[in-house]
């Protein structure tokens, strides 16, 4: 049987064009977010509710900013786990994905169980950290 011309099976073509529409969209979002946040502030005339505002927005603007960075890594990933033949197999535990949390995140490294345990390690590390351990 002849391999795919995009070096993955073709279960996965759905996923790649989702994650390649989702990758698009993103960088259009943060190419915008980068405009807007290099816009140099009025110093002038604002008086200081309006600075303040303007500062809030600023900030807002480089926090989106680096969530659609780590969202677009994640995408990143994905898309090199398809060319690699590891897309849908989880990383932690190596068993594979689910096809409805792939639909759905279609970006996932882990599965639903292992995303779960992450979660409650993450939450419990800081409460560790407090008592000493």
């Amino acid at each position: 049987m002849k391999p795919p011309a995009n070096g993955f099976p073709r279960k996965w073509a759905w996923h790649h064009r989702a994650l390649l529409r989702l990758r698009t969209a993103l960088m259009a979002s943060h190419q915008e977010h980068d405009r807007a946040a290099r816009v140099p502030h009025e110093r002038g005339g604002a008086d200081a509710v309006d600075f303040a505002e303007d500062e809030v927005e600023l900030v807002t603007l480089r926090a989106k900013l680096a969530l659609e960075e780590i969202e677009l890594g994640e995408i990143e990933a994905a898309l090199q786990r398809l060319q690699s033949g590891t897309y849908g197999v989880c990383a932690a535990t190596g068993l594979p994905i689910s096809e409805a949390r792939l639909r759905a995140l279609p970006w996932t490294r882990y599965s639903k169980a292992a995303a779960v345990r992450r979660e409650l390690t993450a939450q419990a590390a800081p409460v560790r950290r407090r008592r000493g351990r």
